[in-house]
């Protein structure tokens, strides 16, 4: 919510300039060898991103529907409630598709506290069992998080949150105890998923500078990102690919996102990109901004992907399976369709998600249009309001197309207020590729 307050407030002074992302047929990944499949050219990973896990025993008494959690909703609207069975339902249908790895790119948790990680770290077993190895790095939520918070009736009380090194404590099995090296800089690693395949976690969060708020904002540290280039040449020398994953987006993912809405794209984003595609990196996935998004950064015969995945507790809560075959990586798009337990009004999870998204959007999209530096007339925000709350669900959901219909309504929204107009017109642009379901044809190395 204060993101998209921050949006609509920044269109009104910035203006926009197009960009193009790149055709998905691209050079530059390997094939492996799958631990589920027992060969050399098929692997599958799968990606679960921004679960926001909140342990129940953090609301009590009814806090669900108390005056704090609810206030904490409308600032932040989330499924926290719901995160367990959310992520539960994920873990089964992860499972079955019986992936090599999984990757975890940040927001384990709602805000760092130490009891959820504690059941994360439980849940994830359920991976071990199945043989899935899993690979994980902080988001910003996750580690010294001064809002961590328990709710106890109408009433929020602070609640113990983690250092970096409990994290490590927490999630050592997955990354950090097998890597072939550790930054000494952050929580980034490298570590060998398969033959031939390395993860390299980089941690561009700065939780270490957290005061009374965490920071949403990341960067990569000079002495890490010397480090990650180190190993990406030793990669090349052992004719090994890196895959990157990192919590903030290392690519914008539309049209002037860094202005309008910093803290989402890693500081000096430009920069780290060329670096590392021009070291041989061609993907990075990512988290963050709870979007299922692919973007793509083209540089002479350098390309570099990254791969956002939404998150478990913002509709329409999807998750990737990625696998590759030879020279050929085919990504998909799972979705949370239900979940095991009764929803208000008895409706269904898809029904209710949506719904819960589309009313919290209304009453904040209402409210910063109602006021400065807009205040625009009643009859204006009931116009505009409806139009930016839909650009913003698309956007969340990937492969965004706006109907005819809609797109008559937002040409005659931004006659009124030009702004308005082109940010939803920002966010109903979809650049190229597809976001939910593609193929990269790549050769190995």
């Amino acid at each position: 919510m204060k993101r998209i307050y921050y949006i609509i407030i920044s269109f009104s002074v910035i203006l926009v300039t197009s960009c193009m992302k790149e055709s998905p047929w691209v050079d530059g990944f390997p094939g492996g060898k799958g631990g589920q499949h027992g060969n050399t050219t098929h692997f599958k990973i799968a990606v679960i991103s921004d679960i926001h896990y909140m342990d129940a025993s953090l609301l009590k008494n009814d806090a669900a529907s108390g005056t704090a959690f609810q206030n904490y909703l409308a600032a932040d609207p989330k499924l926290i409630e719901y995160s367990d069975p959310i992520f539960r339902e994920c873990i089964s249908q992860v499972i079955a598709q019986k992936p090599d790895i999984l990757l975890i790119p940040g927001d384990l948790t709602k805000d760092g506290e130490k009891v959820s990680h504690q059941k994360m770290s439980q849940l994830l077993k359920l991976f071990d069992n199945a043989h899935i190895r899993v690979f994980v790095i902080p988001g910003n939520h996750d580690i010294n998080n001064p809002e961590a918070a328990q709710y106890d009736g109408n009433n929020a009380i602070p609640a113990p949150s983690i250092t970096a090194d409990d994290f490590v404590s927490f999630y050592s099995g997955y990354g950090y105890a097998n890597a072939i090296s550790r930054d000494p800089h952050s929580l980034s690693y490298v570590s060998e998923a398969g033959p031939g395949l390395w993860i390299m976690g980089l941690d561009a969060c700065e939780y270490e500078n957290n005061q009374n708020i965490a920071i949403v904002a990341g960067r990569i540290k000079p002495e890490t990102k010397q480090w990650a280039l180190n190993w990406m040449t030793e990669a090349k020398k052992r004719h090994v690919t890196v895959m990157g994953m990192m919590h903030h987006g290392i690519l914008e993912h539309y049209t002037g996102q860094n202005q309008l809405d910093p803290g989402y794209v890693v500081d000096d984003y430009e920069t780290l990109a060329h670096d590392f595609s021009a070291a041989g990196m061609t993907i990075v996935f990512t988290g963050h901004y709870h979007a299922n998004d692919i973007t793509s950064r083209m540089e002479g015969k350098n390309i570099l992907y990254d791969i956002e995945t939404g998150s478990m507790v913002t509709p329409p809560s999807p998750y990737r399976i990625i696998t590759i075959n030879g020279a050929n990586m085919d990504i998909t798009t799972g979705h949370i369709s239900s979940i095991s337990v009764a929803l208000p009004g008895g409706l269904d999870f898809i029904t209710y998600s949506h719904m819960f998204l589309s009313a919290h959007l209304d009453g904040y999209i209402g409210y910063a249009l109602s006021n400065p530096p807009y205040s625009l007339p009643a009859e204006l925000v009931d116009m505009g309001a409806p139009l930016l709350r839909d650009a913003f669900m698309a956007h969340y959901a990937g492969d965004e197309k706006i109907s005819p219909a809609e797109q008559t309504q937002v040409d005659a929204f931004g006659q009124f207020v030009p702004p308005l107009g082109d940010a939803i017109n920002s966010l109903w642009t979809d650049l190229t590729p597809a976001d939910n379901n593609l193929e990269l044809k790549v050769p190995v190395r």
